[in-house]
């Protein structure tokens, strides 16, 4: 038996459900459970002493009151100076409070880097103790590793805040567990009842996507985000450099895209795009994505097996169903996402004037939206050819 990191970097994948393939999704796989664990242990985690501050922090954001934001920032900051190098739990939980309480300043227009001594300084060292190759918080940050209930940490007291970080906790928990299917199915050959099942697994899984985006079109307008939640989300200086706002970008849905059908695509807003966020994703993120880079992705494979001219025996036909039924569920929420941005970026337009180009949090904008719609839209239309083809 191959070890794990030999497997990394010279087995890969075969695709014929052999004792390597399957052991190395499962050390993936296991990867993503310690991930999720982790993220329980962070949101549970309060090293800054910052629980009382975090509760005020709304208040002090609706009344502008910089001083106080200021103060706060400074203690964690302090507070930050004395914790344990290495504690993975401790340093993720205190990038995330010294994140948002920067977040806050910079709603204000005020650079924190500019006027809390030593912000910069506590910030590069929290994320060289994690390995985190961006030094401030992540869209993971404000979700699976945000404590609920009293807890939480929030920029407003609008409820509407609390239903957008939630519903987004809960889908990017059921992502993992849609690409933990998604990985095992591609370890398998077509022809496989194990393929088929986890591609059904995976569907159901994703369903929590979509119950989350309808969530929040229903619940959130797009002038309740555009003024009073997307204007914290906007860079920040460490060090002398400008690092951008989480995003919903930032999530597992990168690495089942890659999967699906980008590993062996070159277009440039493609790989634009996907270089740019799969860093701001945990380590466990990356190592997913290496496995697979190089890899022909499904859709890929599934040309191949078409261009055969034989038509698909009965097990191959299911498996081409369920990742069909996959292919509608991830169709029916890029939709509603794009939806979603096209309103909040219709707002923005119109009292612009339409002056000024909109993108999101991340740097981008509709065009990666649509794009990635696209492709999905092109993915179900060759599962929809293959199944068609059989007679």
């Amino acid at each position: 038996m191959q070890d794990f990191k030999t497997l990394m970097k010279t087995g890969k994948f075969d695709g014929d459900g052999e004792e390597g393939d399957i052991y190395l999704i499962q050390e993936l796989a296991a990867g993503l459970r310690k991930e999720r664990f982790r993220n329980e242990a962070i949101a549970a985690a309060d090293p800054l002493g910052a629980d009382d501050a975090m509760l005020r922090l709304p208040a002090l954001n609706a009344g502008k009151d910089v001083e106080r934001i200021k103060e706060a920032l400074g203690v964690a900051v302090q507070r930050a100076q004395c914790l344990p190098e290495a504690d993975f739990v401790d340093c993720s939980a205190a990038i995330r409070d010294i994140s948002i309480f920067g977040g806050s300043l910079v709603r204000l227009g005020i650079e924190p880097a500019d006027c809390v001594p030593d912000f910069s300084q506590a910030l590069l060292r929290l994320s060289a103790d994690v390995d985190a190759q961006i030094p401030r918080d992540s869209f993971i940050d404000y979700t699976a590793r945000n404590p609920g209930g009293t807890r939480e940490r929030r920029f407003t007291s609008l409820p509407q805040e609390g239903i957008f970080i939630d519903s987004l906790r809960r889908g990017m928990i059921a992502l993992d567990t849609c690409l933990d299917d998604i990985m095992s199915g591609y370890a398998y050959p077509f022809a496989s009842r194990e393929c088929a099942e986890h591609y059904s697994s995976a569907a159901e899984s994703f369903q929590m996507m979509i119950d989350s985006i309808v969530q929040v079109k229903r619940e959130i307008t797009p002038e309740i985000f555009t003024h009073h939640i997307r204007p914290f989300f906007e860079p920040f200086n460490v060090g002398g450099r400008a690092y951008s706002a989480p995003s919903g970008a930032e999530m597992s849905v990168l690495n089942i895209d890659q999967i699906i059908w980008g590993a062996d695509c070159e277009d440039e807003v493609y790989v634009t795009y996907f270089r740019a966020n799969m860093p701001r994703l945990p380590v466990i993120y990356s190592q997913i994505s290496e496995a697979f880079a190089g890899q022909k992705p499904l859709v890929t494979l599934l040309k191949d097996r078409l261009r055969s001219g034989c038509a698909l025996g009965p097990d191959e036909r299911r498996t081409v169903q369920m990742l069909h039924h996959f292919l509608n569920r991830v169709y029916a929420f890029r939709m509603a996402h794009y939806r979603v941005a096209e309103a909040n970026v219709t707002l923005r337009l119109q009292e612009s004037g339409g002056d000024n180009e909109v993108k999101g949090s991340s740097g981008f904008g509709l065009l990666e939206t649509k794009y990635v719609l696209d492709q999905i839209i092109r993915c179900r239309q060759i599962t929809s050819q293959a199944l068609s083809l059989e007679g």
